[in-house]
């Protein structure tokens, strides 16, 4: 908020203190974006992804997602880190980078039923039609700002 604005709305009286309270009270997260907003995956797509995580990530993320010491949270602060990039930036991290013992081992379409197994498990619903494979298709599509569920997990 600029400062000239937020020392304007102080003066105005309540209202404009009811005002910065509110706005300064509801976080930014927790709203639910709009549907068209967030990335078409399918249920099988996610699926897959689920299945290809349990045999390649979860032995560093955790069954649950929920990282270690050593590995960040998938849930929650992956949203948080991640959204309004290009989904072609996240599959292409996990392309390079990813499963930590084995990096660049994973296809385009590895990578992407990843991507929609982390939407479908930070709160996406599956559509009917596929999350797209390429590169280009995927750098006009952004991460959604998903409601950031509180992180359960034992602190580490």
């Amino acid at each position: 908020m600029p400062r000239k604005f937020f020392f304007r709305l102080m003066r105005s009286g309540p209202l404009g203190a009811m005002a910065l309270y509110v706005a300064s009270a509801s976080p930014l997260h927790a709203a639910r974006p709009a549907a068209s907003s967030i990335p078409s995956f399918s249920a099988e797509q996610a699926q897959s992804g689920a299945d290809l995580y349990q045999r390649a990530c979860a032995m560093c993320h955790g069954a649950d997602l929920s990282g270690n010491f050593q590995t960040p949270s998938l849930k929650g602060r992956l949203v948080a880190s991640w959204a309004g990039i290009p989904l072609s930036r996240l599959t292409g991290y996990i392309q390079r980078a990813m499963p930590l013992m084995a990096p660049g081992t994973l296809s385009p379409e590895d990578a992407t039923a990843l991507v929609a197994f982390l939407m479908r498990e930070n709160g996406a619903s599956p559509a009917k039609t596929a999350l797209p494979v390429t590169e280009k298709r995927q750098a006009s599509l952004k991460f959604p700002a998903l409601a950031i569920q509180p992180d359960t997990s034992p602190s580490k």
